[in-house]
């Protein structure tokens, strides 16, 4: 017998991953929130066929080591739940590690997360012993070159587009930072660690933190749609 209704009701969750938990891959955070959404006791929909799973979408992979404050995920229920309840019994069942930033609901017209994805934000907090005006001009040197070649699994692409913005923000701490905004499409992806090795600096010596993840918009899609 199906319990669930016709329309369900599709809520997105942006969160912040910390701590140890930045050690853990994708597909042990999607197993996370599904232990989670099952202890809350909430109407969450289930997937439909014979090893039923609770509907869940996540955007894209945080690396292993990484942390974020702009992680984002939606799940759906089969009636909706005030927002205040939904928020404090999602995060009741989650690890001190996780915390929900923003809760809301969302129409389920709405492209998948993944799929409207376009680009995502990192702030890199540098080794403390680097050399900033070195690093600077080594990153300038770098970004000034006709074409930045990055071999992955044998094939050689030119990541140089996929470097959209930077900046090196100021603040009272005694390393240097680059805030970079890399491209997350499915046919352009580049991450922070790649470009770091470019610059022959080591990703492990950093803290790299996701700070925003940048979605289409409405008026985006629908002048792509003419």
């Amino acid at each position: 017998m199906n319990d669930q209704n016709d329309t369900p009701y599709r809520v997105r969750v942006r969160y912040s991953k910390t701590g140890n938990l930045r050690f853990i891959g994708h597909i042990d955070t999607h197993a996370l929130f599904e232990r989670a959404l099952r202890r809350t006791k909430l109407p969450v929909r289930y997937t439909q066929g014979f090893n039923k799973r609770i509907r869940l979408n996540l955007a894209s992979a945080l690396p292993l080591g990484f942390i974020s404050s702009a992680e984002m995920l939606d799940f759906w229920l089969n009636e909706p739940v005030d927002a205040a309840e939904l928020r404090e019994s999602f995060q009741n069942a989650l690890p001190a590690e996780i915390r929900v930033l923003d809760l809301f609901p969302i129409d389920n017209s709405l492209p998948s997360l993944q799929a409207s994805l376009l680009s995502s934000d990192y702030l890199i907090s540098l080794p403390e012993e680097l050399n900033k005006e070195l690093f600077i001009d080594n990153f300038e040197n770098l970004l000034a070159q006709d074409s930045i070649l990055l071999t992955r699994k044998e094939k050689t692409v030119d990541v140089k587009p996929l470097i959209l913005d930077y900046a090196f923000p100021e603040d009272d701490s005694p390393n240097l930072k680059l805030k970079v905004r890399l491209s997350s499409t499915p046919t352009g992806n580049l991450r922070p660690d790649d470009l770091l090795k470019l610059l022959e600096i080591e990703p492990a010596d950093c803290m790299i933190e996701r700070i925003a993840l940048n979605f289409e918009t409405k008026e985006e899609r629908e002048k792509e749609n003419g």
